[in-house]
């Protein structure tokens, strides 16, 4: 098994490189608009895509794992500026989706192309996204590490280094060794170019006032650990630093694992429930309690667009009042969530906001009794479509914060939603897009007179109207059902119970 799954990402890397020359033509023209949002990302990205891809220029795909840690090494040397996680991961998420597009233009691609293309982001999350926040679990390794008494220590702390500076990332002390809070605070602050500096800083804010401290250096890969010796003049050993270095290395994959596996298992979870959908009822209510029950939600609604009328429709919900749902209908051009963050919902990119009256009509937020609020984009990246949203919050009045790293799970399930829904899409909007989305009478007739074989002079014959008519009947039936010609159209009416 895990063997194909490595062979899907390394398929992902050699269809992105087969794909570079349209890819780097797209990505120019989108430059403009996504600057507007952050520029300097996006041009740190720019640098690193050119730097990829004279990476491998000079001939086959590398393996993927290498190629991802060369990239992510790279950056870290180049760039220190940070960013805020979720405008990182609304970029990745663009140039996915600019690869779904341009492999969907393809007449040979396969689903299990757009597989492979999805397999290789999904690593790169992995190791670029989901493994970034580890502050309180390197705090907790501390203090085991603390309590083992491998060496005995006052404290010690996680040291990470930019391409110019060190910072503190975690300090922990140990139990005899008592420091107040707003000092280790303030240590976890420092920043200095050299780490020498550094550890002199947090023993005068955390020292007793000895002049002999001893502080010991363990490198361990990018990071540092800085561990002040209980008793100075105490000796060290290099087995002593390898096996604290062991411990840390230990529990930096263990943390990668269990990132990789929760968000992977939840994934897997959400998509076999979706998979027992069999109408366009069960449909919607499996992706409204599925977001639910494998995510950190009480309550979902879903929203689709109806192409027809411009307009947003409620269509399910879960833990909310489903007959409420389904009698909004709104003109999505005057809603401020689209008008504001339309770019970010249709590259497929979650949206979390701790006051739901930023982005929604107050109506709504007094009926439903909204506070923080996430937006999940429901997202076809095989088709490069937006279909809707699904809103997801903790209750009614609550107010709660999200992590970056469920908001990067939560891209994967807008992604399946969004491949189910666009399934079985004329049925949906047949049932949930109302009255005007549906063909007229006259247009029915004509359509069951053209699905049953009949030419455009022997329909209009029956109908007892003009050839000229006709034509244009089924010119609006074509439009409406966006269908590709007439035979088309008359398989989807069909498909939609529209005519027989």
């Amino acid at each position: 098994m895990k063997h194909k799954i490595e062979q899907l990402v390394q398929k992902g890397l050699t269809l992105l490189l087969e794909l570079k020359e349209p890819f780097l033509m797209e990505w120019r023209n989108l430059q403009p608009t996504l600057k507007i949002q952050n520029d300097h990302l996006v041009d740190e990205i720019d640098t690193m895509i050119q730097i990829a891809l004279k990476k491998v220029s000079a001939g086959k795909a590398p393996n993927a794992d290498t190629f991802i840690h060369s990239i992510l090494t790279e950056w870290q040397n180049r760039f220190s500026t940070e960013y805020n996680e979720s405008d990182s991961i609304s970029l990745v998420s663009t140039i996915e989706n600019i690869f779904h597009k341009l492999l969907a233009e393809k007449s040979a691609a396969t689903f299990l192309d757009h597989q492979a293309i999805q397999s290789f982001f999904s690593r790169l999350m992995d190791q670029a996204l989901l493994t970034q926040s580890w502050e309180e679990q390197n705090k907790k390794w501390i203090k085991n590490m603390i309590t083992t008494n491998i060496i005995p220590m006052k404290w010690a702390a996680v040291v990470k280094k930019d391409l110019e500076n060190y910072q503190i990332e975690s300090i922990v002390c140990s139990d005899d060794y008592a420091v107040d809070t707003h000092l280790i605070d303030m240590c976890s602050n420092l920043k200095t170019s050299q780490i020498g500096h550094l550890s002199s800083a947090i023993n005068k804010l955390i020292g007793t006032g000895e002049k002999e401290t001893d502080i010991v250096q363990v490198p361990c890969l990018n990071d540092v650990l800085l561990v002040c010796v209980r008793d100075p003049g105490t000796k060290i050993t290099e087995h002593q630093c390898d096996f604290i270095r062991g411990m840390y290395l230990r529990q930096l994959k263990l943390q990668q694992l269990e990132s990789r596996m929760e968000w992977k298992d939840g994934s897997l979870l959400f998509l076999q429930h979706l998979l027992r959908a069999r109408s366009v009822d069960d449909a919607v209510k499996a992706i409204t309690k599925g977001l639910v029950d494998y995510m950190p939600f009480s309550r979902c609604g879903l929203f689709l667009y109806n192409h027809y009328e411009d307009k947003g429709i409620g269509v399910s919900g879960y833990n909310v009042n489903i007959p409420s749902v389904q009698q909004i209908q709104e003109e999505i051009l005057g809603l401020s969530l689209i008008e504001k963050y339309l770019n970010s919902l249709t590259h497929s990119q979650p949206l979390y906001f701790s006051n739901a009256l930023e982005v929604l009509p107050k109506k709504y937020v007094n009926e439903f009794q909204l506070r923080s609020l996430v937006v999940l984009p429901i997202f076809v990246p095989t088709k490069s479509k937006l279909l809707g949203i699904a809103l997801l919050d903790q209750g009614e009045n609550s107010n709660f914060d999200i992590s970056m790293q469920t908001l990067s799970t939560l891209i994967k399930f807008g992604h399946y939603a969004g491949e189910l829904l666009y399934s079985i899409w004329d049925e949906a909007l047949q049932q949930f897009g109302g009255t005007h989305s549906v063909l007229t009478m006259r247009e029915k007739e004509v359509l069951q007179l053209i699905a049953g074989g009949a030419s455009i002079n022997e329909a209009a014959e029956k109908l007892h109207l003009s050839s000229y008519t006709v034509r244009d009947y089924v010119s609006v039936i074509i439009q409406k059902l966006a269908a590709k010609n007439r035979t088309d159209a008359a398989v989807k009416a069909i498909k939609m119970k529209l005519i027989s």
